[in-house]
């Protein structure tokens, strides 16, 4: 008797994947040459790569000179891991006032958010969930540096990269990072931390401490980056069979979304449950679409990151049995 499998369920972000053998036995990637690769795929910045996008950020507030009595904006609804990196070097703070000296600005699951901060704030753009098109600026306003996840974007165990916008900046961020812990144990960890709690506990504390990323995952790293120009093809299709004039709108953005905020589906809000399909739940969309004024709105995200394809879509889709979807659904512009 064959045995019944659960269906997949899809989070707001890839599940990691393994490490090929090439990975862990392969030749010396240096963090310069994933940086050289990453400068030619988007030319206008300086990329600094890191074990992490929140070891990046920590690095970032540190080189800019802040500390404890300085604030740095963060968006309502700022998970854990962005509120205690920041906290280890300066004052996260929702409250915009005159006393900011920074803000993070969240560009989220790829849609760009407008921003209204004085020219005194430094502008550091959180795009950790963006998919950067090839030869498009990874800055979509005024901001100084901008943060990518690469795990949000690719599925790897860890990397994280600051885009700088000056070489200066970027120089001095290399420095602060070669003078901080790079551990293979970290990824061990992060590796295990969804399914053990001692393991999340500790990679937690331990990660935005972190400087370079592991040799093993450096590897991994630069391999994703091999496949972009395909993964950003896969990508429009998928978007495509959703909305064509989305699909252009993304592209003309130069960035890919990983998940589309949907209005929440009449009689199909149990489907964004722990145990249906889509296991982010509903989730706090700012549907202004602009900083530091913000409109959140509970939403049904959509995933269309690397694990979903256009099957899978389809199979995502099918419980709600609509002819006209997103007439009915609503996704947000």
């Amino acid at each position: 008797m064959s045995q019944s499998t659960n269906p997949p369920s899809y989070f707001l972000w890839p599940n990691a994947k393994p490490l090929s053998a090439s990975d862990l036995i392969g030749g010396e990637v240096s963090s310069e040459n994933v940086e050289a690769c990453l400068a030619k795929l988007y030319p206008s910045a300086h990329p600094v790569l890191f074990s992490s996008a929140r070891a990046g950020l920590r690095a970032t507030l540190a080189v800019m000179k802040l500390g404890r009595a300085q604030l740095l904006w963060t968006p309502g609804y700022s998970s854990h891991c962005v509120l205690e990196a920041a906290a280890h070097i300066c004052t996260p703070s929702p409250v915009a006032s005159s006393e900011l000296s920074a803000a993070l600005v969240y560009h989220q699951w790829g849609f760009i958010q407008k921003t209204n901060f004085g020219d005194a704030v430094t502008i550091i753009e959180d795009s950790v969930d963006s998919l950067f098109v090839p030869g498009f600026s990874p800055f979509s306003g005024a901001g100084a540096y901008a943060l990518w996840s690469l795990p949000k974007v690719f599925g790897t165990l860890g990397g994280g990269v600051v885009f700088c916008r000056l070489p200066a900046d970027a120089t001095a961020l290399r420095a602060y990072r070669n003078q901080c812990p790079s551990s293979l144990l970290q990824a061990f960890l992060r590796h295990h931390a969804k399914s053990s709690s001692w393991a999340s506990a500790y990679w937690n504390g331990a990660e935005a401490l972190q400087g370079e990323l592991a040799a093993p995952l450096r590897r991994q790293v630069s391999r994703a980056l091999g496949t972009i120009d395909a993964l950003v093809e896969d990508r429009l299709n998928l978007l495509k069979s959703i909305s064509p004039s989305l699909a252009v709108t993304f592209q003309q953005s130069g960035r890919l979304p990983s998940n589309l905020p949907l209005h929440p589906p009449r009689g199909h809000e149990q489907l964004w449950n722990s145990s249906g399909p889509f296991t982010s739940g509903l989730r706090g969309f700012n549907a202004s679409r602009s900083y530091p004024d913000s409109r959140w709105e509970r939403v049904a995200p959509l995933p269309v990151h690397v694990d979903v394809n256009q099957s899978d879509l389809v199979n995502l889709l099918q419980p709600l049995n609509m002819d006209d979807l997103f007439n009915e659904l609503k996704i947000f512009h």
